[in-house]
């Protein structure tokens, strides 16, 4: 057996003995897939207690680029369960056709995983659930205002007050946009305004300046004396942090468009609907879960008959927004009458836990002896 730690997926499913479980998992496991959903791998992985003492811990998960496949650590999943994690708490409940690798440390894993079926596990879900709504929302504002290719430019976060406005008549101090100002910022130099956050001194240098931005950067510049009252321009008031977070904007819808399943989006780009069906879909399949841990002490992972037809029918737009979230709210509403009363500890007992991941460690290396 390999003691050291591995990195990649390459590597994990070479050295076999690692690999506890692999299972489909996402929409074709909850039956909710279409024939362009994607195949998402999950699974959890073996690590030996000589890995922890190293200077640098061993991977807790390994995953594709697009997170389409990944794998977490036996440690790191016992953590995630009891902390409640809706995610990984479905891999205990997998569908027997969903699962391409078991092992004996798994399934008694399984045979213990009412430890983690607790109150918490149902808010959870809710939790998750409504997170799906808010990352809708965001989606949908990407759908419906479309980014330019090009990222945002500094000059766009930049005003001036030009030197008229801050010594003559008329109003004064007004500052105004600087394409409407007679000077380029590539012809100044800038100073410190001091007192003053975002705001500088512009010194007008012509064809010889070397600009005020250089890459992403604002340059700051030591003004000769003798230049202070003969170049002096106006102020520069510049808002680097609305920029950055515009640049940050600007990179994660471009991010989204590369990576999307375009298909899932027609609806919407073509305005025939005006939410994000598939997110929207999760969230009342997550609250249809939390609500089947607290009647029955278990969540629903494969989902059949009338909720399943619920779910397909919102995926497919059957239902106005308003629609979607009445039926949402309504199931959080059954969550919160059943949870008080549920015969369900509050939170995973968590040196059960630590026993449990210790057995199951020890399983697993004498196996590999």
């Amino acid at each position: 057996m390999n003691s050291n730690a591995v990195t990649t997926l390459d590597a994990l499913r070479a050295d076999s003995s690692r690999l506890l479980f692999e299972c489909i998992s996402g929409s074709r496991a909850y039956g909710t897939h279409s024939d362009a959903s994607d195949t998402d791998l999950r699974g959890v992985f073996a690590q030996t207690p000589a890995e922890f003492l190293a200077l640098a811990p061993p991977e807790d998960l390994i995953a594709d680029a697009r997170h389409n496949e990944v794998f977490y650590s036996l440690r790191r999943t016992l953590e995630l369960l009891a902390n409640a994690n809706p995610n990984i708490l479905e891999l205990l409940y997998m569908p027997t056709d969903c699962v391409r690798v078991d092992s004996d440390a798994m399934s008694a894993l399984r045979a213990q995983r009412d430890l983690f079926i607790t109150r918490q596990c149902a808010d959870t879900h809710i939790g998750y659930a409504y997170s799906q709504i808010k990352k809708a929302k965001g989606q949908n504002k990407w759908v419906n205002q479309p980014r330019p290719e090009a990222p945002p430019r500094k000059e766009d976060y930049c005003y001036v007050i030009p030197r008229p406005a801050l010594t003559s008549g008329g109003v004064p101090c007004r500052p105004i946009e600087l394409a409407h100002w007679d000077t380029s910022l590539g012809q100044c130099h800038a100073a410190r305004l001091e007192h003053a956050s975002g705001v500088y001194r512009l010194y007008r240098y012509g064809e010889g300046a070397r600009g005020v931005f250089r890459g992403d950067q604002l340059a700051l510049e030591s003004i000769p004396v003798d230049d202070e009252e003969t170049r002096f321009a106006g102020l520069l008031l510049y808002n680097e942090h609305a920029w950055r977070q515009a640049v940050e904007d600007h990179q994660n819808y471009w991010r989204w468009r590369r990576e999307r399943n375009a298909s899932r989006w027609l609806a919407q780009e073509s305005g025939t609907l005006d939410y994000d069906a598939k997110n929207l879909m999760h969230t009342v399949r997550l609250l249809l879960s939390g609500e089947a841990i607290l009647a029955h002490g278990a969540p629903i992972v494969r989902f059949e008959g009338e909720p399943l037809a619920l779910l397909l029918r919102i995926r497919a737009g059957a239902f106005s927004y308003g629609e979607v979230m009445a039926i949402a709210d309504d199931i959080r509403a059954r969550c919160a009458a059943l949870r008080d009363h549920a015969p369900l500890p509050e939170v995973a007992d968590r040196s059960a836990v630590d026993k449990l991941l210790r057995e199951l460690t020890l399983q697993w290396q004498a196996a590999c002896r």
